[in-house]
């Protein structure tokens, strides 16, 4: 079976397999190839490496987010390199932080990159709901064993936000 397929057991005693799609075919389009399976001894230092690494990360995390805080007004006031340097950080952060164990901080930062790429100008109300992003990050980052519910909930009512925020912003167009 490939590593691509899931095996999941109902309550039933039925067992399904269920396609999970590919994330490489999914950003690099499905004429690629899949990638030739890892020695294990070569993933294996990779994963220690990696593990090496996470307390380094999470000192350059924390420091990413506060520099998200400290970029997010003058990018409401217009200051343009300041809103490309504030997206630049949340992309960063949405790439690497599920690679470091910090996948619900990924989670977070990956909707507030969706929030500002369908923004042209970032203004006080776009601040605002930016600065409720940065801040479920911190939260995330500081509590990384928080309940999961919540968390979900939290992601759902920002995504609630932006939907409502679009929609009045397409009305008020006309």
């Amino acid at each position: 079976m490939s590593e691509n397929n899931l095996i999941k057991a109902s309550q039933k005693g039925e067992t399904r397999i269920l396609k999970v799609p590919s994330v490489a075919k999914r950003k690099l389009g499905q004429d690629i190839t899949d990638p030739v399976r890892l020695d294990p001894r070569v993933l294996e230092k990779m994963q220690d490496t990696i593990k090496s690494l996470e307390s380094k990360y999470a000192e350059a995390l924390s420091e990413q987010v506060t520099r998200l805080i400290e970029l997010s007004d003058p990018a409401a006031n217009g200051d343009a390199r300041s809103a490309a340097d504030l997206y630049t950080i949340a992309h960063d952060i949405r790439g690497l932080a599920g690679t470091f164990g910090r996948p619900l901080v990924g989670r977070f930062a990956n909707l507030l990159c969706t929030y500002i790429e369908g923004h042209d100008n970032i203004g006080p109300l776009e601040n605002s709901i930016i600065r409720f992003h940065v801040e479920a990050i911190r939260e995330a980052l500081k509590n990384p064993d928080s309940d999961p519910n919540l968390a979900s909930e939290t992601l759902r009512a920002l995504e609630n936000l932006i939907m409502a925020t679009m929609n009045q912003t397409r009305l008020a167009a006309g």
